[in-house]
């Protein structure tokens, strides 16, 4: 599902009881912040689980994760760039020791490099944007 604009994964994590199953919503964005619906699910059987989960509407959906997320954090955007940020110091870190290894080749090694360095002064330039606000996408 998308939130503004960052895509989240929605999965159902469930486990069983001696009288049935329950799970939560566990919501994930690709920068590594994850999300647990503060709501649980209850049922006789995963399937049961599954298709409650299923039957949620995108708008049920992100109302789940807007109230399981504010509890979490109130500055929501800033969080989203300083993850996508930590994501991309990874990247760079990953192409650095490719190169140092030969594994990637110099030119190759270099635009991967420039790009993601690009990619970082971008996003740092667009935290003055969203530092102090508390607005949800």
């Amino acid at each position: 599902m998308y939130v503004g604009a960052l895509k989240w994964r929605v999965m159902l994590r469930l486990h069983r009881e001696m009288d049935g199953c329950r799970g939560r919503l566990w919501f994930a964005e690709a920068g590594g912040t994850e999300v647990w619906d503060t709501e649980e699910l209850v049922g006789q059987s995963p399937e049961e689980l599954l298709r409650q989960a299923r039957a949620f509407s995108a708008e049920e959906l992100i109302r789940r994760f807007r109230a399981s997320y504010g509890e979490r954090r109130r500055f929501f955007a800033l969080r989203a760039v300083t993850d996508e940020l930590i994501e991309q110091v990874r990247g760079l870190n990953r192409a650095s020791v490719r190169a140092a290894t030969h594994e990637l080749d110099g030119p190759r090694a270099v635009r991967e490099i420039a790009r993601l360095q690009e990619r970082m002064h971008f996003l740092v330039d667009g935290m003055r944007d969203v530092a102090g606000k508390e607005g949800r996408s």
